[in-house]
C-alpha cells in the first residue's frame, strides 16, 4: 500500500472521536503534545486495519480491560470482572494506585520506543533491583604478541570501568473529563496508552541528551536525576581514566573562528567527527541535531552557489524509510551516516561560541534500565494544570514508572561544539 492510499485510509478511520479526546486533553497537556498523541493513535488505527494488529501487540479485549481498570479506580466500581481484574491488576497500594500488568506496561514501552530517539536505539537492560553495575572496558585495544624462539610473550591487562544504572521514579499526570472516562472502547485505550508512551519517550530523550547539564532548552532548565550526553566530561582531569566523551570543535580547533552552529562544514567537520569514533562502534553511529540546526546545515551551498547536501548526504533504501517500517526515521543522511533530530538539543537560535550543540555517536553506548512496574492512579480532586478538577467534572490520571539511564561508554559519543573564537 503506497503513501497516498495509506493517507486515505487514515482519513477514513479517524474522525470526531479522536478530535473530542484531543480537544479535552489539549488544555491540560498542551496543543503540541495532544496533537502528537493523536498522531500516534491514528497510526495505531491504520496498523490494525492494514496488519490486523498495532504496535502495542494488545488485543481489543485486553485494551478494553485496561480501560475498565482505570474506570474501576476512578469510580470505585466493584463490578469489574474478577478474571479481568486478575489479568490486569497485580497489586494495590494503600493510596489506591494499581500496578498494570506487564503486558500493558510492555505495550506502553513499545509505543515510547516508536517515538523516542533514545529508547528506540539505546541498549535495554532488565533490572530486578534498584541499582545495576555495568562493566565497560576502559583499557587500550588488545593486540596480543608474536612469540619468538625461547622468548616470553607480553601480557596485556584488562581494564574495566563501571557504570551504574540507578532507578528513579517518573510520573505523568493529566486530566480527562468524567463523561469521556465513562466510555469503554478501544479508542480511549489507545489514547491512555499513547499519552504514557509519548510522554515517557520525551522525558527520556530530555534526560539522555541534556540531563544534568543545566542547559535551557524550550524554556526549560534541564537538570534531572540522570547524566545526559551533553553533560558528559570531556577532560581526563574531571573523570575517571577512560570515562570521558570526545569533544570536536568546529574546524578541528577551539580557536578556528567557527563560533556559530551554522559554521559547521557538512563535509569537512562531519567527516572529522566520524573519524573520532573507533571502528568497533562506528557501524551503528549517527548524527543528532535540533531540527532547526539540521534545516540550516542541509541548505549549505558551495562557492558556486550549488547545494552541498546532495554530495554530503546518502540515503539508502532501508526499512526505516518505508511507511510503518522502523521506529524513529532519520531526517536525512550526512556523509553516509543517518541524522536524527531531537527537540532536546540546542536550537539554531541558541548559537554561541564554545557551545555544545550536536552529537555524533553510537546510541547503543547508552543503557536504559527498565525496572518493569508501571502504576496508574486516578484522583477525583486536586489541581491539575492549575485547575481544580473536582470543579471541572474531570478526573486526574497519574502514571508512574521506575527506570534508569546512563551513558555506559562515554567514548562512544563525540560532542560537536562551536569554537571559542
Amino acid at each position: 500500500m503506497n503513501e497516498k492510499d495509506l493517507k486515505k485510509l487514515q482519513e477514513m478511520l479517524t474522525g470526531s472521536v479522536l478530535d473530542v479526546i484531543k480537544d479535552q486533553l489539549a488544555p491540560i497537556v498542551g496543543e503540541i503534545s495532544a496533537a502528537k498523541t493523536q498522531e500516534i493513535v491514528k497510526q495505531m488505527m491504520v496498523q490494525r486495519s492494514v496488519y490486523g494488529h498495532d504496535i502495542t501487540g494488545l488485543s481489543k479485549s485486553v485494551k478494553k480491560d485496561f480501560v475498565r481498570v482505570c474506570q474501576a479506580v476512578a469510580f470505585d466500581k466493584l463490578t469489574i470482572d474478577v478474571k479481568a481484574n486478575e489479568a490486569l491488576v497485580i497489586d494495590q497500594d494503600n493510596r489506591g494506585g494499581y500496578l498494570v500488568s506487564q503486558e500493558v506496561a510492555d505495550a506502553i514501552m513499545r509505543i515510547a520506543a516508536s517515538v523516542g530517539t533514545i529508547l528506540s536505539q539505546a541498549t535495554d537492560w532488565t533490572m530486578t533491583k534498584d541499582e545495576l553495575a555495568i562493566p565497560n572496558y576502559t583499557g587500550s585495544f588488545l593486540t596480543g604478541s608474536y612469540v619468538g624462539v625461547d622468548q616470553v610473550g607480553t601480557i596485556q591487562g584488562l581494564a574495566f570501568g563501571q557504570a551504574v544504572l540507578a532507578v528513579k521514579k517518573w510520573q505523568l499526570a493529566f486530566a480527562v473529563g468524567n463523561d469521556l472516562l465513562q466510555d469503554e472502547n478501544v479508542n480511549l485505550a489507545d489514547w491512555l496508552l499513547a499519552i504514557a508512551g509519548e510522554s515517557m519517550a520525551n522525558m527520556i530523550d530530555q534526560q539522555g541528551f541534556a540531563g544534568g547539564s543545566g542547559l535551557t532548552l524550550n524554556g526549560v532548565v534541564v537538570n534531572g536525576p540522570f547524566l545526559g550526553i551533553l553533560g558528559l566530561p570531556t577532560s581526563s582531569t574531571v573523570a575517571e581514566s577512560g570515562q570521558t566523551a570526545t569533544q570536536y570543535f568546529l574546524g578541528g580547533s577551539s580557536t578556528s573562528g567557527k563560533t556559530a552552529f551554522a559554521n559547521m562544514d557538512v563535509i569537512a567537520d562531519a567527516s572529522a567527527a566520524i573519524g573520532t569514533l573507533e571502528e568497533s562502534i562506528l557501524s551503528d553511529s549517527a548524527f543528532y541535531f535540533h531540527r532547526t540546526v539540521w534545516a540550516n546545515l542541509r541548505s549549505q551551498k558551495d562557492t558556486a552557489g550549488n547545494y552541498i547536501i546532495p554530495y554530503a548526504a546518502w540515503a539508502p533504501g532501508t526499512l526505516e524509510q518505508l511507511i510503518g517500517g522502523g521506529p524513529v526515521k532519520p531526517a536525512g543522511y550526512l556523509n553516509e551516516k543517518p541524522v536524527y533530530t531531537n527537540r532536546w538539543l540546542p536550537p539554531l537560535s541558541a548559537t554561541a561560541s564554545n557551545t555544545k550543540f550536536g552529537v555524533f555517536g553510537n546510541m547503543k553506548c547508552m543503557a536504559f534500565g527498565d525496572r518493569g512496574e508501571m502504576s496508574v492512579e486516578v484522583f477525583t480532586s486536586g489541581a491539575f494544570g492549575g485547575k481544580e478538577i473536582a470543579l471541572a467534572d474531570q478526573r486526574g490520571i497519574v502514571y508512574r514508572h521506575r527506570h534508569a539511564l546512563v551513558p555506559v561508554l562515554p567514548r562512544g559519543f563525540t560532542i560537536i561544539t562551536s569554537s571559542n573564537s
